[in-house]
């Protein structure tokens, strides 16, 4: 596969751009690891076409040590893909030289990621509650300019409720921008790599992120970025070339019902301002960019159903078509043939769960939880 090698040979400049980092032997293994993830996120859409006999070639700067370790991150790239892999390792030389910013940096100040969600929400609360004696620093992924105004508002309270001495640094990566994708495992791998780097450069050893355990609606399972071995597998690679540094997924076994129950008020209140309407995120062609959920695609309706389980409805904000939303009162056609859609998705998903006789033990909480949701909406919200 044929990518212009300095994309990848400079992508760790881009990526940690407006922090520090420098090319100590330490230091090169956490920015290879950032190569190596942003070669899984460049290349996946190839990987996934299945074109047997091409081989990913990746520039590193501890080519010996990563020659060692190929079938690991084979492994973890035909786990994510759900395709074999096939990768080489190239060598680059480290400049003598810094290329971050020098800064005063705190000491032992690990990282959390914060990307604007329910679970980010849930996540600042799980961080007060049960780690309140550890200081973050926060990366947050700001998305399209249609979502500016809420984004701008979970900043305020970001900044209201952590600690005084954490820095909040926007990760602007064009490379995700440019794709739009920000949730896949791929992209969420490969920001974990970039905040375990700045963990590391602050003196800290562990990065925090928040993520909840769902189903992959595509097939009955867990989704790979609620997997716990998605997690395992990166984390393992930074032990097997030892560096201290540890993921840690704090509510991963949790359901997005789960978590928001738990939630104070408080917390709970800044729900509104989260979003995961596909019409939003994708790109549009429409004379103005849409800036309302439209409450019908797949992300609203599950988001609709987790709050409904949570009893929670009161804190979502706004949508197009709101809970309520019955699919012959939809006058414009092709939405209407979205919701319906989106509808026997969701159905299908629920007949296939409720049918299925043992579920595998990762996920049979999962799927018993899905179901009691589904069943609470739609008794509620019948939408026919």
């Amino acid at each position: 596969m044929d990518v212009n090698k300095d994309v990848l040979t400079n992508l760790h400049k881009e990526l940690l751009q407006g922090m520090y980092f420098d090319y100590d032997d330490t230091s090169t293994k956490f920015i290879d690891i950032i190569t190596i993830m942003g070669s899984l996120f460049v290349y996946e859409p190839e990987i996934r076409k299945g074109n047997k006999g091409q081989t990913i070639s990746i520039p590193v700067f501890n080519y010996f040590i990563w020659e060692k370790e190929q079938t690991a991150v084979e492994e973890l790239f035909g786990w994510v893909t759900d395709m074999p892999v096939s990768i080489q390792f190239t060598n680059m030389t480290p400049p003598n030289i810094e290329e971050g910013l020098i800064l005063s940096l705190p000491a032992l100040q690990d990282v959390a990621l914060f990307y604007d969600d329910i679970e980010s929400i849930a996540g600042v609360n799980d961080h007060h509650k049960n780690n309140s004696q550890i200081t973050y620093d926060y990366i947050r992924l700001i998305n399209k300019d249609n979502e500016k105004a809420k984004q701008q508002k979970l900043a305020a309270f970001l900044r209201k409720t952590i600690s005084d001495s954490s820095e909040i640094l926007v990760a602007n990566i064009k490379l995700l921008n440019k794709r739009k994708i920000k949730t896949t495992p791929s992209a969420i791998l490969l920001v974990l790599t970039i905040a375990a780097a700045k963990s590391y450069f602050n003196g800290g050893v562990r990065v925090f992120y928040y993520h909840s355990k769902r189903i992959d609606t595509n097939m009955i399972n867990l989704a790979k970025a609620s997997h716990p071995k998605t997690y395992q597998l990166l984390n393992a690679l930074y032990q097997r070339i030892s560096l201290e540094m540890k993921i840690e997924t704090p509510i991963l076994h949790k359901t997005r019902a789960t978590i928001i129950k738990e939630m104070p008020k408080e917390y709970k209140l800044q729900i509104k301002h989260t979003n995961e309407c596909l019409r939003m995120k994708r790109k549009t062609v429409l004379p103005a960019a849409v800036t309302t959920p439209c409450g019908i695609c797949t992300a609203c309706l599950q988001r609709k159903i987790a709050l409904a389980a949570a009893d929670s409805e009161v804190y979502d904000g706004f949508y197009q078509y709101d809970y309520g939303q019955k699919v012959e009162e939809i006058t414009s056609e092709q939405d209407q043939q979205i919701y319906k859609d989106t509808l026997e998705l969701i159905k299908s998903l629920y007949e296939e769960l409720n049918n299925k006789k043992q579920f595998d033990e990762e996920y049979q909480h999962l799927g018993d939880d899905f179901l009691s949701a589904f069943d609470y909406f739609f008794n509620r919200y019948n939408p026919y």
